[in-house]
């Protein structure tokens, strides 16, 4: 029976033994160390390490509390770490000073901001026929529309930056929606976030919500005048395309960031325990602070935002971002309802295994059900799921891709084969279950 290593938290990859695989596995980021599999080859990336640079001696303990972030997600990455490099050895301890860590006299600078409501937008796809642009176009259309996002403690010490995508304002015109990586916002208790434009002006905005199963999250700021961005239909990508990435990878010191590459996939499925997303691989550099940046295609439609890439030695320009398709679905929710949500899941661990019944198919065997899952009394242990929503099992993805869109509450008929004791042949039934957060 086949027995993959599948969305289970490793330390050293090469060393860990087969485990059962989750159904599909929990999330959410929560900056701790991370774990992503290249489907089919058993190696295991994690996003980029920042340069090491030297520091004084009260910044390495700082940035020791944020190596964990760093390590795992985009979304966070201090600039000043760029900007520490020095042949000195001399010590520093940082400022306690506030206002020289927030550049804001405002006695609510330092507070956590409070979304005011009358949230209306809908983001739409851009189905307008235009004309392809170089990427010096691209990246002159995309000012003032990618923006940089700040993560500071409640005491003013700057966390960590990303980025962002201008999504439109709402129809009083009192507020503009961001979208950026859930990542980046999910860690969100004593935490200020501000939208940081080109010039530095930095802009107190709220966690209006998230999705971390997909990544996506929206921020809302009282201010407007930022350039909205038109949105691509990512299902209409293709794999050698040229794509142009914008973003601020370091953070604000390199706000604007300008790569190309190419598309080279555009569906694939990246498994860890924290998320499952079906993304589009490219090879247009990202960087730690690339988060939440812009992915666009030759017609200045943003396509997906960046998220992820391999950081393994051998491994180059092996970028994710996700899809447009996805990203405008869930910020549209988050936007109408203020979504806060770590995902949905089934709450079954299982083997993936050669099927019983169809030497062409695939079947999961279930390893336990946990009693807060709905398939609880509905099936048992060793039973097999030969297929969801009526497709047949084909690999350990299948399920993964039918929850694409569902939430908590959200229902998926499974077929399970239980074996008879008197007979010896398996019985199959259809059961509807309810997904639960994970």
């Amino acid at each position: 029976m086949e027995n993959n290593q599948f969305n289970t938290n490793y330390t050293n990859a090469a060393a860990q033994q087969p485990q059962p695989q989750q159904m599909p596995a929990g999330y959410p980021y929560t900056y701790t160390q991370p774990v992503y599999s290249v489907p089919g080859n058993g190696y295991y990336y994690v996003p980029a390490q920042p340069p090491k640079k030297k520091m004084s001696t009260g910044l390495k303990v700082f940035f020791c509390v944020l190596a964990c972030i760093l390590v795992f997600g985009f979304g966070v990455m201090v600039s000043t770490m760029v900007k520490s490099a020095s042949s000195s050895s001399k010590s520093e301890e940082p400022s306690s000073n506030a206002s020289e860590e927030i550049d804001s006299l405002d006695e609510n600078a330092l507070k956590p901001g409070v979304d005011s409501g009358n949230n209306d937008l809908t983001i739409h796809f851009d189905t307008k026929q235009r004309k392809a642009l170089t990427a010096a176009e691209i990246a002159a259309a995309s000012d003032n529309t990618v923006l940089g996002i700040s993560v500071y403690s409640t005491s003013g010490m700057l966390k960590g930056e990303a980025s962002g995508i201008v999504a439109g304002i709402n129809s009083k015109k009192t507020k503009t929606y961001i979208i950026t990586c859930a990542h980046v916002v999910t860690d969100a208790e004593g935490r200020v976030f501000k939208v940081v434009d080109k010039t530095g002006k930095e802009y107190l905005a709220a966690v209006l919500g998230y999705d971390v199963s997909c990544d996506v999250a929206v921020l809302s700021v009282e201010k407007v005048g930022f350039k909205t961005a038109r949105f691509g239909n990512s299902t209409q990508v293709k794999s050698g395309e040229t794509v142009v990435a914008v973003g601020n990878p370091g953070g604000s010191e390199f706000f604007g960031t300008v790569t190309q590459g190419i598309v080279s996939a555009t569906d694939r499925m990246l498994v860890s325990e924290e998320n499952n997303i079906s993304c589009i691989q490219h090879d247009a550099a990202i960087n730690p602070g690339s988060s939440g940046g812009a992915l666009f295609n030759v017609y200045g439609q943003v396509i997906g935002i960046n998220y992820s890439k391999i950081a393994e030695q051998y491994y180059e320009s092996m970028n994710f971002a996700v899809p447009s398709k996805t990203v405008v679905e869930k910020a549209n929710q988050i936007i109408a309802t203020g979504l806060k949500t770590k995902g949905a899941k089934i709450g079954v661990e299982y083997y993936v295994a050669a099927s019983y019944f169809d030497e062409n198919f695939k079947q999961y065997v279930i390893h336990s059900i946990d009693k807060s899952s709905d398939l609880y009394g509905k099936a048992e242990e060793g039973d097999f799921i030969i297929a969801v929503d009526g497709e047949k099992i084909t690999d350990k993805y299948t399920v993964i891709k039918a929850m694409e869109g569902k939430g908590v509450g959200d229902t998926l008929t499974l077929t399970v084969a239980h074996k008879n004791e008197k007979t010896g042949e398996y019985d199959t039934k259809d059961v509807t279950v309810k997904l639960i957060e994970k």
